[in-house]
């Protein structure tokens, strides 16, 4: 017995360990860290704590020493069977995986959370092959699925996963997600606005938004940091919109389009009932509704508030794709 809780406590400090260096990006304490930590552990298990290391954080490798190197070898076909067979195991099972996809500031910040405690599901990345990549420098714009992160939260035990992007689909990502077995949700919101809730986010220090605005972008004026904010995004965000429109369009998907306003300012009921029927037998409408009811969320009509010359360049933007598909839902 005893041993057996000296096992319970070595993983349960080597499972905080890993949390601990996932979002460290300081190449030189990663690897300080990492390395004190290996040598205080028996040499036996040295391999199995060193490849805990390099999964929970991409940036770490352990010294090997040169003679040990050619032990550890791969050659590319055992490389390339070794991928074959994680790809089937993480594509080939009847967990559910869902992909939560909205611009900076359109979904609820409830919506991932929510699905995950209703449905029993894991949180997950499946845009880089790390725990916390935005923690480690990746892109919090433009996440398009990546392959080995499909595979690594497709590997992870337990019922599935839902993840929470802000993903613009392209024909890879589309035919990834369908072969990776992930259901995308994707919301939409007007977009006056979301330009509204992307200035306030980027005024929080420390947030994602506010890492992607220029220095100095809290100082500015509103309506200069609205300018900002709508010269950037107003155009990506149309072309979020299209890209998942389009790929639907062309067989490619067929995701679940929810609206800010009609679904979760309007009948949460209806909402959950949409996402329940969408995500199939092992989704609980009336656990998902009562998910959705107990979290509050910002009404409509921020954008309201916007200056006349910001409101009226970000129209003018959004109807120049107009001609591709329908873009009243983002303009309200």
């Amino acid at each position: 017995m005893d041993n057996l809780a000296r096992k319970d406590d070595q993983a349960q400090e080597f499972g905080s360990f890993l949390h601990a260096i996932s979002s460290v990006s300081d190449m030189a304490a990663l690897d300080a860290m990492c390395h004190d930590f290996l040598y205080r552990q028996p040499p036996q298990q040295g391999l199995e704590y060193a490849a805990g290391m390099t999964w929970a954080n991409p940036f770490f490798l352990p010294n090997i020493p040169r003679e040990s190197l050619d032990l550890l070898a791969l050659d590319r076909g055992y490389f390339a069977e070794m991928i074959m067979r994680a790809k089937l195991t993480a594509a080939r099972n009847d967990r559910l995986n869902v992909l939560v996809a909205a611009a900076p500031g359109a979904a609820p910040d409830f919506l991932d959370g929510a699905l995950s405690i209703a449905l029993g599901l894991l949180t997950a990345n499946i845009v880089a092959g790390a725990a916390e990549p935005t923690n480690l420098g990746a892109s919090t714009l433009d996440q398009e699925p990546d392959e080995f992160a499909l595979i690594r939260e497709g590997l992870m035990m337990g019922a599935g996963y839902v993840a929470r992007h802000a993903a613009r689909c392209t024909p890879y990502a589309a035919r990834m997600l369908a072969l990776y077995n992930v259901r995308p949700v994707i919301v939409t919101r007007n977009i006056f606005d979301t330009i509204v809730a992307i200035d306030e986010a980027a005024m929080t220090q420390g947030s994602t938004v506010a890492a992607m605005m220029p220095a100095g972008f809290a100082g500015l004026d509103r309506e200069d940091r609205l300018m900002l904010v709508a010269g950037r995004f107003a155009a990506w965000i149309a072309e979020f919109h299209l890209s998942w429109k389009r790929a639907e369009r062309e067989g490619l998907i067929k995701p679940l389009f929810l609206s800010y306003e009609a679904d979760f300012l309007g009948d949460r009921h209806l909402a959950a009932r949409k996402l329940a029927e969408f995500l199939g037998p092992k989704a609980n409408a009336l656990r998902i509704s009562a998910m959705l009811d107990e979290r509050e969320i910002q009404g409509a009509g921020a954008g309201e508030t916007l200056p006349a010359v910001v409101r009226n360049m970000v129209a003018r933007i959004v109807r120049g794709y107009a001609g591709e598909d329908d873009v009243s839902a983002l303009l309200g």
